[in-house]
């Protein structure tokens, strides 16, 4: 799984984008996916301080760990 299609699958599943940052914005009480040049880090950022931080080799590894854990946060979808 790619970023793109990692924003894809957010999208179909109702994920509020406030509560993800996939482009470095550095907004606070989101979950957070960047790419470094020795891999991929996803982390949850909290004041400032991330948690939870785990490094992966591949994209679509991190894709899918990011994914995995938004989906289990219920407070990462739309109200309805």
């Amino acid at each position: 799984m790619t970023r793109h299609e990692l924003r894809q699958k957010l999208d179909q599943n109702g994920v509020h984008p406030g509560a993800y940052d996939l482009e470095k914005a550095q907004k606070d009480e989101v979950y957070c996916l960047e790419e470094h040049p020795t891999g991929w880090t996803f982390y949850y950022r909290e004041r400032g301080i991330r948690r939870d931080e785990r490094t992966f080799t591949s994209e679509h590894d991190a894709c899918s760990a990011f994914l995995d854990a938004v989906l289990r946060d219920p407070t990462t979808r739309w109200s309805r």
